[in-house]
């Protein structure tokens, strides 16, 4: 077996977590979880925002900056499969395997409703070339986020406990997409893309808890961001007005997904 570098195996630590169907989640035995996430967390945009910053060094085009970050955000999904590689958990565990109790999830219609709302809130802004060059990176952010947050940084406060985990996680997650900030993003932008992606977080990470799957918030990443690049930054009232609704709608599916969630003693609680 191989032990992440830093963490020392401890004997009397916790049960490892299950999702519904009680199989084991990831989880790091480590003294520092705090730090360990948002060390992860940093680590996990530190080659996107080096992408960003190339793009504009190069002063790309658009669609050439697109794809230059498509490129560097992929290559940050590469290095976090190694990092699952080369830790204790298996990518099983990690979260690489088909979900189960989706019938708990509303089978996922509030999720996937997002991108339709934004879209015909919105409209499609773009060229069939640029959507080209935003499918490649809508694939590569929906590995590398998933990778990184909902598998390795939840890995590093699970033993905090489930609950505590996805609070944690998707509050370190906003946070992140204030690197946007380097992006010349004005500040209303950044101040609704933080609450936003705060609520998306947890989301996510109370699906990976029920389902034991990162496969969803992967396909629902690449659907939503897709749609989110297609339809353009401009904060128009229509812009707004979808942000309004998907963010209602999210508000009340996080709330239904917390009463879903794991109780108990997860490695005895939730068998079958």
């Amino acid at each position: 077996m191989r032990i992440p570098v830093g963490l020392e195996s401890r004997p009397m630590s916790p049960p490892a977590p299950s999702d519904t169907a009680g199989r084991p989640l990831a989880m790091w035995q480590t003294k520092r979880p705090w730090l360990w996430a948002i060390l992860v967390g940093i680590g996990g945009t530190l080659l996107t925002v080096f992408g960003v910053g190339f793009s504009q060094v190069r002063h790309l085009d658009p669609v050439s900056a697109t794809y230059a970050q498509a490129a560097f955000v992929g290559l940050s999904a590469l290095v976090g499969l190694a990092v699952m590689w080369r830790t204790r958990p298996s990518l099983a565990e990690y979260g690489f395997r088909s979900p189960k109790h989706l019938d708990r999830t509303l089978w996922l219609l509030p999720l996937f409703a997002l991108p339709v709302v934004l879209v015909a809130a919105a409209g499609i802004t773009v060229t069939s070339v640029q959507v080209a060059a935003y499918v490649a990176l809508a694939v590569c952010v929906g590995f590398s986020e998933e990778i990184w947050v909902r598998g390795l940084l939840l890995a590093t406060l699970r033993r905090l406990g489930t609950r505590t985990a996805i609070i944690g996680g998707s509050a370190i997650f906003g946070a992140l997409h204030l690197t946007n900030f380097f992006a010349g993003r004005p500040p209303l932008y950044l101040g609704l893309q933080f609450a936003f992606a705060c609520l998306v977080g947890f989301v996510l990470a109370e699906l990976v808890a029920i389902t034991g799957s990162l496969w969803i918030g992967i396909v629902w990443h690449f659907v939503y961001d897709l749609a989110a690049f297609c339809t353009g930054d401009d904060l128009t009232p229509a812009a707004l007005a979808g942000v309004a609704i998907t963010t209602a709608i999210l508000a009340a599916y996080a709330v239904w997904l917390w009463r879903k969630l794991p109780v108990g003693n997860p490695a005895t609680a939730l068998v079958g």
